[in-house]
């Protein structure tokens, strides 16, 4: 017969797996995540509405899509698509997303179509704001770490890199990165973020 392998718990181990009170306070953080989420929709909505520029109409017609996962990277993570146009050939979408752990960002994903239509005025825009965003430089369009791999600093990028990725790549992903720890002040910050993001799209 084999021997079995015996499974230990560490002391950190054991007195975890004996104390409730740090995962109901994660769900119910996650519950707090979902709300303030949901508390974005109408201020997102307006602030493009305000901006008085045709968008594309299955943009807005599209349900909200809140998700939760427990396993990016080993974290739990929230996400929130809107607006969002998720399809085969072209993806206009707006995404806020929890990091447990790391951190809230924004991100401008854009491909086919959408990339064609905004990319090369996006990055003459972005150059006003050259400290507040990071470029996607990976070949994966669904990772959202801000490691060098994924992400580099608008300020770190040569404008010709810039430009090339414009080119080279058949995404453009521009995000914003917000610390966890200004959490108490996230509702202005994610505004401040988001009315940021919408100018990089305005002629």
């Amino acid at each position: 017969m084999t021997e079995k392998t015996k499974i230990m718990l560490s002391v950190q181990e054991l007195e975890i797996v004996n104390d409730t009170s740090w995962i109901l306070t994660k769900q119910e953080i996650i519950k707090k995540v979902y709300n303030l989420f949901n508390e974005q929709l109408p201020v997102i909505g307006e602030l493009f509405s305000s901006t008085k520029k045709e968008y594309p109409g299955k943009l807005f017609s599209a349900v909200p899509k809140i998700s939760k996962g427990e396993n990016y990277k080993g974290l739990p993570y929230v996400i929130l698509d809107y607006p969002a146009i998720f399809e085969k050939d072209k993806i206009f979408a707006m995404r806020t997303m929890f990091w447990w752990g790391n951190f809230f960002s924004i991100t401008l994903h854009l491909s086919g179509e959408f990339k064609e239509k905004h990319g090369r005025d996006i990055f003459t825009r972005l150059g006003l704001y050259p400290d507040d965003y990071y470029v996607c430089v990976n070949d994966n369009a669904w990772q959202h770490h801000f490691e060098s791999s994924n992400y580099i600093a608008l300020s770190e990028l040569q404008k010709s890199g810039a430009q090339n990725l414009i080119h080279q790549k058949d995404f453009l992903k521009i995000a914003v990165k917000i610390d966890l720890n200004k959490w108490n002040d996230i509702d202005s910050l994610l505004e401040t973020a988001y009315k940021k993001m919408i100018q990089l799209l305005i002629d």
